[in-house]
């Protein structure tokens, strides 16, 4: 273990803090090498020598203050949403780099100071007694210094992608988990850790415990290296996509895009029989698609009776190809926060099969025109979301009266009930309690959902507990976030109901489920004329508050009929 010089030990724990906070590591160098000593439980000492000695101390101390500066804006920035939603993703391209350069950094002034102290391997003592000693301690310095060098930016590069790519593929993952405050959690996370890694191991470089610590990061990133660093292009696409989605804004440029189909992609749709310039493509990404595999970043094909997902794997295209009779429908959700599309096809024994694919962020004026004209150009029928035709496309429909998962659409419960139950219960027993328990999710009581009611109650008692525990310390921060946890609850009986109404059964397992405001299905699947969509029909409501869904389910699709996704009003009566 001694074997390991101090300073790649050090590079090692910079390179990795970079990765979450890049301008951290070179703020607390430089302002723990700014002083003629430091003591030994932030710095050690031979490290503390060597970067003492790259300038001046108040070069040293003005770097220092800078840099931290920037770490701490940094900081702020990424506990701002609507900051750090487009922050990470960018930020991932420099992240990188700035934990090579804190590995130099540590490398170039250990190895300075290894060539003044000339400190040579043993093993070339002896080249002392030769005529021409100086040059032989030149180069033997020169041979170290360079072995230190390459040996501390190589770790270095490496723990800094691991760090970076863990950062931000966790950021893209956590932004499916519908719980309050996660993402702002990972935040003060990744500080801590960034924090940490630095003192600690600036410090104690050469203790046993922080070496398995950095082997055991090493391990754990080598293996989830794959999936996080699909998660990170993916995350960095979003962020892209985000930027050209708010010039496209400012410019007030709505016309539909048009994207170029891949060199690679527009191979494999020859090698098909497809001719790639009546294909409509798409980009999309999917966390796990038959076939394609889990996290994949790719293209959304619409061809002539086909829609495919494409994406490559090791440069070679791995193809999710729905043709023919095993299109069941092609599905558009929307939310405030996404847009995906679902596809159903036929599996061979009879079965139904459903893939999600999340579309990159755009405006709604320009990719659900592209999506309509792509759907025509696949020759498939737009139909009601609420008719057999569609819902016969549905897994779970053809079951709803024989199994367990999946329910009757009248057993989904009252809306009305619920939301009510879940308001009244949390005011009540909130205010009697003097905000000690606040309920969660207590109109999931009155729904097919049970197991969630009793959730519910359990993460009640927990902040009931972190309450006590903290002699009432902690007790707004429970307020808010069972307050939080309760509008959730009120979104997923929201989307549920929605579904239940729309698609005409229940399931079990969905928890916030996407409700299609599209459908499209092959003209063999469009089941009476009374299916096919008309203009007079108009967009139903697939998302909102509670009271704008009770008051839809209460009039009835054919009543009420929303404006345009996105403009901000309400629901109108259909003249």
């Amino acid at each position: 273990m001694d074997g390991i010089p101090a300073s790649v030990m050090a590079a090692i724990a910079g390179s990795a803090a970079a990765g979450k906070n890049p301008w951290l590591p070179f703020g607390l160098l430089f302002l723990l090498a700014a002083p003629d000593a430091t003591p030994t439980m932030l710095m050690d000492p031979g490290l503390h020598d060597s970067l003492h000695a790259l300038g001046p101390a108040g070069l040293l101390y003005g770097l220092g203050t800078a840099f931290l500066t920037l770490s701490i804006l940094d900081s702020l920035a990424d506990k701002i949403p609507i900051v750090e939603r487009w922050l990470v993703p960018v930020s991932t391209a420099w992240r990188p780099f700035a934990g090579i350069a804190v590995a130099s950094l540590v490398a170039v002034a250990a190895s300075q100071a290894a060539a003044r102290a000339d400190a040579l391997h043993p093993a070339l003592e002896a080249v002392r007694v030769l005529p021409l000693p100086v040059v032989a301690a030149d180069l033997s310095a020169l041979f170290v210094g360079t072995s230190v060098l390459v040996l501390s930016i190589g770790l270095g590069a490496v723990y800094a992608a691991i760090s970076t790519f863990s950062k931000t593929g966790t950021r893209l993952l956590l932004s499916m988990v519908p719980l309050p405050g996660l993402r702002l959690a990972h935040s003060f996370v990744d500080d801590l850790f960034a924090l940490g890694v630095c003192v600690f191991g600036f410090a104690h470089a050469h203790s046993v415990l922080f070496m398995v610590a950095a082997g055991l990061y090493l391990l754990i990133g080598l293996v989830t290296g794959p999936l996080l660093t699909r998660l990170t292009l993916i995350h960095v696409r979003i962020g892209w996509s985000l930027l050209r989605k708010g010039h496209r804004v400012l410019a007030a440029d709505g016309a539909p895009v048009a994207h170029e189909t891949p060199a690679w992609l527009a191979r494999a749709l020859k090698d098909a029989g497809l001719d790639p310039a009546q294909c409509t493509v798409v980009p999309a990404y999917s966390y796990h698609a038959p076939v394609v595999g889990r996290v994949r970043s790719g293209w959304l094909v619409f061809a002539p009776h086909a829609v495919w997902f494409a994406a490559r794997v090791l440069w070679r295209p791995r193809i999710l190809a729905v043709e023919g009779d095993t299109l069941a429908r092609v599905g558009l959700a929307q939310t405030t926060t996404a847009r995906m599309v679902t596809l159903v096809d036929r599996t061979p024994n009879g079965g139904l099969r459903e893939a999600l694919l999340y579309l990159y962020p755009a405006e709604a004026s320009a990719i659900v025109p592209l999506l309509e004209r792509a759907a025509g150009g696949a020759k498939l029928v737009r139909v009601r979301i609420d008719s057999g035709s569609a819902r016969e496309g549905l897994p779970g429909y053809a079951h709803r009266h024989e199994s367990v998962r999946y329910l009757p659409a009248d057993q989904a419960g009252s809306l009305r009930t619920q939301a009510l139950t879940t308001l009244i219960a949390a005011v009540v027993l909130g205010v009697l309690s003097g905000g000690l328990f606040v309920p969660i999710g207590a109109g999931y009581a009155l729904s097919p959902y049970p197991r969630r009611f009793v959730f519910g109650l359990l993460v009640s008692s927990y902040l009931t507990l972190c309450v006590v525990g903290s002699i009432g310390l902690g007790w707004p921060a429970a307020v808010i976030y069972a307050a939080l946890m309760n509008a959730i609850a009120l979104r997923d009986l929201v989307r549920l109901a929605l579904k239940a109404r729309v698609d005409g059964f229940v399931d079990k397992r969905a928890f916030l489920p996407p409700v299609c405001d599209r459908v499209w299905v092959p003209a063999s699947g469009v089941r009476t004329p009374d299916d096919a969509w008309r203009e007079s029909d108009g967009v139903p409501v697939t998302d909102g508050g509670w009271r704008s869904v009770v008051r839809w389910l209460d009039e009835g699709l054919e009543k009420l009929v929303p404006t345009v996704p996105g403009s901000g009003a309400g629901l109108t009566p259909r003249p």
